[in-house]
Order: C-alpha cells, then structure tokens, then sequence
C-alpha cells in the first residue's frame, strides 16, 4: 500500500501535468483568437474599399440616369413632327 507521501507525490505530478496541458491550451486559444483577430482586419479592410468602390459606383450610375433623363427630355414626344422652320 502507497504511504501519503507517495498519494502526495503522485497527485501532485498529476496536478502539474494539469496544468502543463492548460497553459498549452491557452496558449493555442490565444494563437487562435490573433489570428481571428488579424482575419477580421482583413475583412474590414477589404469591406471598406469596397463600399468605397460602391458608393462611387451608385454616384456615377445617378449621374448618368440624370444625363438619359435630360435627354430624353430633349426628344421630340413621339408623333411630334421636327419644325421646318426652327431647322
């Protein structure tokens, strides 16, 4: 039969093993979470150049929907015959 002493020991090493596994465990969540972290960045980067392409997008396509609008404004309503004299 194992005296305390041994019990001790032996709980003791269990303990540390323990708590070896933990660290490393922790360790590799905090590895993980930069890494997520770096990943969002890139997300938010590429998001913003993007919306920035978008919006200059949205301003050139309302820019030109005001152009065709103009113009069809310009054009004779169909049935209307061009006036000679102003030609």
């Amino acid at each position: 039969m194992p005296s305390d002493d041994e019990n001790l020991s032996r709980k003791v090493r269990k303990l540390a093993v323990e708590h070896a596994e933990t660290r490393w465990l922790a360790l590799r969540i905090d590895d993980d979470v930069k890494e997520l972290r770096e990943d969002l960045r890139t997300v938010q980067r590429t998001q913003q150049e993007h919306t920035g392409r978008f919006d200059s997008l949205d301003l050139q396509l309302r820019s030109l929907t005001q152009l065709v609008g103009q113009v069809l404004e310009r054009l004779p309503a169909p049935g209307d015959e061009p006036d000679e004299s102003t030609e």
